[in-house]
């Protein structure tokens, strides 16, 4: 019997496409089923999927015509026929053993969710930095457990989680119909609805970004999505009546998204169009008030343009350069120590984590 379904929406990812299969072939756990979904791909993914298809009769081949993310998730859905479902993007990649441990786990304790955590690859810069580190639990448990933090903890994204198919039919739940942010309300809806969820403390999941073809560009021209998923969210958790133990979690993640999205934005028009948007249209319609929102959020409230709240990013992220920046100092200063000596072959003078960037 198949454990996991492992879906691949593709669309013009020929550049990361064999990196991508190659590590979920190669995974520890041989009984899988790689579904690809090739969404109208005009580049060379559709060949390399064939090849792939050819030497390997675990990857299934499917297409559409171009129906966007949430669509191509969806088909992989209708097709899966593992125990488990995992999600993972056409330029992202994961670590050999991931499958296995979260089948594992997840398979033990009876779980819904299996989840581990998540490093960003940066594409620009060549950084890798882990941006989640999963809750120190050693054992399943509910969701109500993580309160407020749910949604933060656990984070509302695909990557990096593995659900257990049966509970997908169950529940209905499907990926959002629009350009971005097509997986929050799938992933926070089954989070909240789980019976039990098991983490794994490593993260196992490689998530690029900044190379201009993920699934996940293009916030000046969809700036709100971020909020509409949310209030799908809500609309999704109010309707199971099962909004109420996770009103406050709901009420920082989705607020603090407006903040992401706005901050993330590099048109100054269009960042200012989304500022009055998120004030008269976003945060009424998610029910969000001053005091329920994240302490970044509070500037929508305050502020009658969105100028300050880039300024204040600028001026945080030129702090922890600074403070960065002393350190290397203060360790070369001191390199007849020997911890000082290490911390600079590391950080300066061209060593390995000064080029690579820092592995967190």
């Amino acid at each position: 019997m198949l454990k996991v379904s492992v879906i691949i929406p593709v669309y013009n990812a020929e550049k990361y496409l064999g990196e991508c299969l190659d590590s979920i072939l190669g995974q520890t756990l041989k009984d899988i089923e790689v579904l690809c979904v090739d969404d109208g791909s005009t580049d060379g993914s559709a060949r390399i999927l064939a090849e792939y298809a050819a030497k390997d009769a675990r990857v299934k081949l499917f297409s559409s015509s171009h129906a966007g993310a949430a669509g191509v998730r969806n088909r992989g859905l209708a097709e899966a026929r593992g125990d488990y479902l995992f999600f993972c993007d056409a330029d992202d990649w994961i670590d050999r053993l991931t499958l296995s441990s979260l089948q594992t786990r997840a398979s033990q304790a009876d779980a819904d969710l299996a989840v581990t955590g998540l490093r960003y690859f940066d594409s620009g810069t060549g950084m890798t930095y882990r941006v989640w580190n999963s809750p120190a639990r050693t054992e399943a448990f509910a969701p109500q457990l993580l309160g407020e933090g749910l949604f933060s903890d656990l984070r509302a994204q695909i990557g990096g989680k593995l659900v257990r198919r049966q509970f997908i039919l169950e529940t209905g739940l499907s990926f959002q119909d629009q350009p971005r942010a097509n997986d929050v309300a799938f992933v926070a809806v089954a989070l909240a609805t789980a019976r039990r969820i098991v983490v794994d403390g490593e993260a196992h999941y490689h998530y690029r970004k900044n190379h201009g073809g993920n699934l996940s560009a293009g916030i000046n021209d969809h700036p709100d999505m971020a909020a509409r998923a949310w209030l799908r969210v809500k609309e999704e958790l109010e309707r199971r009546d099962a909004f109420a133990p996770f009103k406050r979690a709901f009420e920082r993640t989705a607020s603090q998204a407006l903040v992401n999205s706005l901050l993330a934005m590099t048109d100054a028009k269009a960042a200012a169009a989304f500022f009055r948007q998120a004030k008269g249209e976003l945060i009424p319609a998610l029910g969000l008030a001053r005091g329920e929102v994240s302490d970044d959020a509070a500037a929508f409230f305050e502020l009658e343009d969105p100028l300050q709240m880039f300024i204040d990013r600028l001026s945080r992220e030129k702090a922890a350069r600074m403070k960065t920046r002393a350190a290397l100092v203060s360790a070369k200063a001191n390199q007849r120590c020997l911890p000082c000596r290490f911390v600079h072959r590391l950080f300066g003078g061209g060593g390995r984590l000064a080029k690579e960037g820092i592995d967190g």
